[in-house]
């Protein structure tokens, strides 16, 4: 198929949306109603099939990658770091005292 024999039959189709003589913004307001109203039930559909999808547990992008491991030796060592300074609070509220010079 060549655009030449595609043109007739697209301008009889098309015929329907030309203005012609006179305006008909009727018309015109009914394509915009319609096409906000098949959009509107497309994504409440969308929306209500996702919902279900979420809530099933299932996901649309297929199973899920494994989580990855941790490494845990720097928070290892930011713990004892910690443990140490709690210590050593504890220490100075109980263990150490000092002496006022001012009195």
């Amino acid at each position: 198929m060549n655009l030449n024999s595609l043109t007739p039959q697209l301008t009889k189709y098309l015929k329907v949306f030309r203005y012609g003589d006179r305006l008909r913004p009727l018309r015109d307001w009914w394509i915009i109603v319609v096409v906000g109203f098949v959009l509107l039930v497309g994504s409440a559909g969308w929306s209500y099939w996702l919902f279900q999808m979420t809530s099933n547990e299932e996901t649309v992008a297929g199973p899920a990658a494994p989580a990855p491991q941790v490494k845990t030796n720097s928070l290892d060592a930011i713990q004892a770091i910690f443990g140490t300074r709690t210590t050593e609070r504890t220490h100075y509220l109980t263990d150490y005292h000092f002496v006022d010079p001012s009195h």
